[in-house]
């Protein structure tokens, strides 16, 4: 597994800080115990997705994030190995409480 051109990714994981509470958080996601994201993220507008494009085997995956905020979250995914799928981890806290929250498409996301 590895970041590579969007073009050959399996999939593309898109990662961003939607807290105006907490302005800057560190982010860290592991696919299959490899850290693939381990970062500083700022909330800025709330649109401000950074994307991970992956390339990844066919079959299930198992995905892990945790935020220096406290917030932690695990989910499982499938990638077919013959088309592109897309997720989102999006951190959320307010009043002190900080959460993660994923998301898994079969489409292209479109961002507004």
């Amino acid at each position: 597994m590895r970041v590579v051109e969007k073009a050959h990714a399996d999939l593309v994981l898109y990662v961003s800080n939607q807290s105006f509470d907490d302005e800057e958080v560190r982010l860290t996601v592991a696919v299959d115990g490899v850290t693939v994201v381990d970062g500083d993220f700022f909330v800025e507008d709330q649109h401000n997705w950074v994307s991970f494009p992956l390339s990844l085997s066919p079959g299930d995956h198992d995905i892990t994030a945790e935020s220096d905020t406290g917030a932690e979250m695990i989910e499982s995914f499938r990638v077919p190995g013959d088309r592109m799928r897309f997720a989102i981890i999006d951190h959320w806290g307010e009043d002190g409480s900080a959460d993660l929250e994923w998301t898994f498409h079969r489409q292209p996301v479109a961002f507004g």
